[in-house]
């Protein structure tokens, strides 16, 4: 007799990029020849582990009361076009990691994703966290058109 387990592996957040310039957003052509030329400090990519259902993001930096919008996009395959599928405005709270201070609130605009993008935030110095199920998309690309605080630090764990 075959026994099957079920289980959910408990991860541990780790760091898929920082931001430290401002990069426009992507226009009519999002393909990754496109996205691979821009400035490596102007955007950040997480490459999606085989088998990951869903991806939670949370965000640091800055002093407390800063606003940064960044756009995400996705793209299925290595050589595809990204899509733009949301954009975010996070502001800083007072909640520290010892060095930086967390993003206590997330707003979500323009979605455009198969299922909800989800933000966790109270506004209220926490920290706020983006959920989001992966749908099979291979990476995530994330660029900030305005980025104050000076540099963005962008955690990830997935699902």
């Amino acid at each position: 007799m075959n026994y099957s387990e079920s289980h959910v592996s408990q991860m541990d957040w780790y760091n898929v990029g920082n931001l430290t310039t401002e990069q426009a957003a992507l226009t009519t052509d999002k393909s990754a020849s496109v996205v691979n030329a821009l400035t490596s400090t102007g955007i950040a990519i997480l490459t999606v582990e085989n088998g990951t259902v869903a991806q939670d993001f949370r965000f640091r930096g800055g002093t407390d009361g800063q606003t940064a919008v960044v756009n995400l996009y996705a793209m299925r395959g290595d050589n595809d076009h990204y899509t733009r599928i949301a954009t975010l405005t996070l502001t800083t709270g007072t909640q520290t990691d010892g060095t930086y201070l967390f993003i206590d609130t997330i707003t979500i605009a323009n979605e455009k994703w198969v299922d909800d993008i989800v933000a966790v935030s109270d506004g209220a110095d926490g920290i706020a966290q983006l959920a989001l199920n992966t749908h099979g998309y291979k990476k995530f690309l994330f660029i900030a058109t305005t980025l104050n605080p000076a540099v963005l630090y962008i955690d990830t764990v997935r699902e």
